[in-house]
């Protein structure tokens, strides 16, 4: 727990002006609060008591008397106003700062990371638990718990000053605070953690449960859904429950105990002086002493009611450094300078896990220029390959070279900086049509983008728009057609000019009509560039200078189409039954 709390509390030098003010702020409120019960002594012994038994006005004594107070309390109020103010600019730098190395880190772990792993629960880590912080640790804990702190220390002092005996035996609070404090937290802190990881996944199943509300819709799964969701729910709760009796036994038996136990001493120490004839001590003394211990008493119900919104500052604060902490894609700095795009893997084997190989001794060239298609049927290794390509993942056998260099010497960035994507189901941001081609890069002009789309038959598509590039996206584009968006990535693509290509199905899931445009596109798209397609519609394929069958990870057959055919084999077997299907669907 400490060691989180100081890695917290270091984010507060890059904000220890305005921290520092804050507090000192807090300091000042606190002593012209202390400062009020001695007025109202003085008005009660001063003003009151000699008026009440001599009948005489005090009246100027009175005014000087109350205009003091008035001040006191107007001096309080501004103070903790501004000191509020400075504190949560502090607070909102110190979370701002957190959450950019959060979202940095997140840029920079490896792919596999985020394999098996929610995007809700991330989500979760970089807004939910970073709220958390800023409110329950910079702005509760530092502000509200010194403040407490500050109040406690103050009255004992101002108590010890009037009757040092008092002050000595209320002294016995400390120790009393101290170790329920310590029980307190034992427990908390583990209640805490678990509430936040389920947290995490109740973000988890919504965030899936939204994108995939037209495949739950559409398979009547709402009430297997439905009963998912309630299963992480009662759990949440069930840890809830147990966690709000620890806290409702923290926040008021304990304090309901150190308040008794306070008027107890009081009122023994008094009445037994007041029984020997030495009370010695005037109405406005007994004021001013039942005032401070009220005032010594809520700071520390205070306090331990704060412990609350520490023990989950912490936890949050341990999940956000946890992801911090995870180990990054180890990167070369050296920068890979491709010429041609020329491919070669040789006896490349790869496992997303030890225990299961999904690629073994893949062994191919491809030159310059040259179209490279992969195929075979689903789990046969085609995707691995351009994971690999891009070094989402690097092999655990073999080498990938690209113009004659080992990608794995090289940085990751330089390695995909010369390469092109287009999904089978292309991502488009929030933004605009042009925002989206560019992806904001000031190297690539509007007019590059224009030519872009035109070239790849976006030219009906623009005339659709009444904004043209700047027509506004949504969200993933899902007030476009798939062929829309598809034309849209491939206009990103061709922008960006790169020297490898790399087609993931890229046709497969737009219309017949707009196929035929694509594919014309694409004959554009690909001249002068090494091209890898991984197609299931193979009549899309059949002009590749190469075609890698794949059957469990291996190349089971390569070379182009008619060869391929001559051999009759896996493919010749593939393209038969579409042609029969196409036929069938004729």
């Amino acid at each position: 727990m400490m060691k989180t709390v100081k890695r917290l509390l270091s984010y507060m030098k890059y904000f220890k002006w305005q921290f520092g003010i804050g507090i000192s702020l807090l300091l000042f409120s606190t002593i012209t609060d202390l400062g009020a019960p001695i007025i109202a002594q003085r008005i009660i012994d001063n003003v009151i008591t000699p008026a009440a038994e001599t009948g005489e006005a005090f009246g100027d004594t009175l005014l000087q008397l109350v205009l003091i107070y008035a001040a006191l309390m107007l001096s309080t109020a501004a103070f903790r106003y501004f000191s509020q103010i400075i504190r949560m600019k502090a607070a909102n730098g110190s979370v701002k700062m957190i959450r950019d190395q959060v979202y940095e880190k997140v840029q920079k772990l490896p792919v596999q990371y985020f394999d098996n792993l929610p995007a809700g629960k991330v989500v979760a880590r970089i807004t939910n638990d970073t709220e958390s912080l800023r409110q329950q640790f910079y702005v509760t804990a530092i502000g509200q718990v010194l403040m407490n702190v500050m109040y406690v220390i103050g009255t004992f002092i101002a108590i010890t000053l009037f009757n040092r005996i008092l002050g000595l035996i209320l002294l016995v609070l400390i120790p009393i605070m101290y170790f329920w404090a310590k029980f307190y937290s034992k427990f908390a802190g583990e209640f805490n953690r678990r509430e936040r990881d389920l947290n995490s996944e109740v973000n988890a199943k919504f965030n899936e449960s939204i994108q995939g509300m037209s495949i739950i819709q559409a398979f009547e799964q709402e009430e297997k859904t439905d009963k998912e969701f309630s299963k992480i729910n009662d759990e949440w709760y069930d840890v809830m429950k147990k966690y709000v009796i620890l806290d409702a036994s923290s926040q008021f038996t304990i304090a309901d105990f150190l308040r008794r136990i306070t008027l107890l001493t009081l009122m023994v120490y008094f009445s037994t002086q007041y029984i020997n004839g030495t009370l010695g001590i005037s109405v406005g003394m007994l004021y001013l002493f039942s005032d401070y211990i009220s005032r010594l008493y809520e700071p520390i119900k205070g306090t331990i009611q704060q412990m609350t919104f520490i023990q989950q500052a912490v936890a949050a604060g341990e999940r956000v450094f946890e992801l911090m902490d995870k180990e990054p894609e180890e990167n070369a700095t050296e920068k890979m300078e491709m010429s041609n795009g020329r491919v070669k893997f040789s006896n490349v084997g790869f496992g997303y896990s030890d225990e299961k190989k999904v690629l073994k001794n893949i062994q191919f060239t491809a030159e310059p220029g040259e179209t490279v298609a992969l195929v075979g049927h689903t789990g046969s290794g085609k995707s691995s390959i351009m994971n690999l390509l891009f070094r989402f993942y690097d092999p655990q056998e073999g080498t990938i070279e690209i113009d004659g260099q080992n990608t794995k010497l090289f940085s990751r960035q330089s390695v995909r900086e010369q390469m092109g994507i287009v999904l089978q189901d292309p991502f488009l941001f929030t933004g605009t049509i042009l925002s989206n081609i560019t992806l904001d890069n000031p190297a690539i002009s509007r007019e590059t983008a224009l030519k872009a789309l035109q070239d790849v038959g976006g030219d009906d598509m623009l005339s659709k728009f009444e904004k043209g590039l700047d027509e506004p996206v949504v969200e993933k584009g899902s007030t476009l057609s798939s062929g829309q968006r598809q034309l849209i990535s491939f206009a990103r693509a061709l922008a960006f000019n790169p020297k490898i290509l790399i087609l993931d199905e890229a046709t497969s899931s737009i219309d017949t009509e707009t196929e035929d445009i694509i594919q014309h596109a694409m004959d554009v798209l690909k001249e002068g560039r090494t091209t890898f397609i991984i197609a299931h519609r193979l009549s899309t394929i059949q002009h590749a200078n190469q075609i890698l069958v794949l059957d469990q990870g291996e190349i089971i057959e390569q070379g182009n189409h008619d060869s391929l055919l001559e051999q009759d084999g896996s493919y010749a077997e593939m393209y038969k039954m579409q042609k029969k299907g196409q036929k069938m669907v004729s």
